[in-house]
């Protein structure tokens, strides 16, 4: 499918001798809109949608003011890019300020509240997109903001480190699909920092270090019925063998998970070969290829052609071409829990943004009592696929790939059996 696009490519070396010339250093900006789809399940489409045009048409305004300019809406975010990376950051402290004002006027359960992350670097501008590595690097920060927080990367951070901003560093983050870590910084808006969202384990970002932490197993009432402390040794979960153990639970192997203390960090260490862990998400999951995901009482494996992605981004073409040019999607979910194995169940990722839920969305599932009636999203930008669970009751979850740290607060999956290091 790659050979097909860059062929495609190579039967007009023009087009990509034009490209070049749009080839230029630009700063790119992601919002996105927290507890969207709590306000649309609340309050009805129309209210929902009121909202979402009322916020996404003040923060437009604060692009334009500033110099910049929206290339797309894709859900209830904004893509935006800025030439010059002071007015970036610029528009994005009057953004939240501008929210800000706006909430005052009103009750707790009708604010807004957005994410948002910059990066600044090169990337092929065109007069209605933006293509490149600018735009992954730019939405895979926003993914790591908290409500009312601003990221930007450590490249636009030294464009805009003497502008008398209130700039803060957030520590090293290892953005997923990168082989190096790179410096996060939060630019303070209000005087004050966001709380930290140390959960999203998945995303492999800096956790902070602790003195001492402890391991508990929740019963299914969700109280604490057994608790050890880590150490170097570790605490080992298995079926018939281990420090704790569930003979009842058919569904845990012996041994099956080991979590230990190192480096003041709690690391989870699949031992099974088979069985799995799984971490609950908190924050907001970059998909990779084969990555296995549980919602509500449905397994998936979520497939994808990351390859295609870049080739198409190398060519500056978008999804839409894509999909015409192949006769396919090049992502899809593949349910690996279906009544009949040999029947697989695909959920192609057709548009920008796909829901999951029990009875509202996309892909649904009526007879799933632990999928809540709209459980999660999966969303696309630039060449990443981003996976949101949307406040379910029973969580959604992403299976571990080796030795994985968890941060206090993280809920664990091994078996039927659910975990919390504190």
């Amino acid at each position: 499918m790659v050979t097909r696009i860059l062929e495609l490519s190579r039967q007009n070396p023009e087009q990509l001798k034009e490209l070049e010339k749009f080839r230029r250093s630009v700063a790119v900006l992601f919002t996105d809109i927290q507890g969207s789809t709590a306000y649309f399940e609340k309050f009805g489409d129309l209210a929902g949608l009121a909202m979402v045009h009322e916020c996404n048409d003040a923060l437009s305004r604060v692009v334009e003011e500033h110099g910049g300019r929206v290339i797309k809406n894709i859900g209830d975010a904004i893509m935006a890019c800025f030439d010059n990376c002071e007015q970036s950051v610029r528009a994005t402290i009057v953004m939240q300020r501008r929210l800000s004002e706006l909430n005052a006027r009103k009750s707790e359960e009708d604010r807004s509240r957005v994410r948002i992350g910059v990066h600044h670097g090169v990337g092929i501008v065109k007069s209605n997109d933006v293509f490149g590595d600018v735009v992954n690097v730019a939405s895979r920060i926003q993914s790591l903001a908290q409500p009312e927080q601003i990221l930007i990367s450590d490249s636009l951070f030294q464009e805009v480190a003497n502008c008398g901003f209130d700039i803060t560093p957030l520590g090293r983050f290892q953005l997923k699909g990168k082989s190096e870590t790179r410096q996060i910084f939060e630019v303070r808006w209000n005087g004050r920092s966001a709380a930290p969202n140390f959960a999203q384990t998945v995303l492999a970002t800096e956790i902070p270090r602790a003195d001492k932490l402890t391991i508990q197993h929740l019963n299914r009432a969700g109280k604490v019925d057994a608790e050890r402390p880590l150490s170097a040794e570790g605490v080992t979960i298995g079926r018939t063998e281990g420090d704790l153990t569930f003979p009842d639970d058919s569904s845990m192997y012996s041994p099956h998970a080991r979590f230990f203390f190192q480096e003041g960090r709690a690391i989870v260490e699949d031992l099974s070969q088979a069985g799995g862990i799984f971490i609950r998400l908190k924050g907001v999951l970059t998909l990779e290829n084969n990555d296995i995901i549980v919602m509500g009482g449905q397994l998936f494996r979520f497939d994808s052609q990351p390859d295609v992605m870049a080739a198409a981004a190398a060519v500056a073409i978008t999804l839409g071409d894509v999909r015409q040019i192949l006769n396919q999607y090049p992502a899809e979910f593949i349910r690996l829990n279906a009544d009949n194995p040999g029947q697989q169940s695909r959920f192609p990722i057709n548009k920008d943004e796909v829901r999951f839920g029990r009875t509202t969305g996309d892909y649904t599932f009526s007879q799933d009592r632990l999928m809540s009636r709209t459980h999660a999203r999966v969303y696309l930008r630039g060449e990443d696929y981003f996976l949101e669970d949307l406040g379910s009751l029973n969580g959604t979850f992403a299976k571990i790939r080796g030795q994985t740290p968890i941060p206090p607060g993280a809920s664990v999956r091994v078996g039927r059996e659910t975990f919390m290091i504190v």
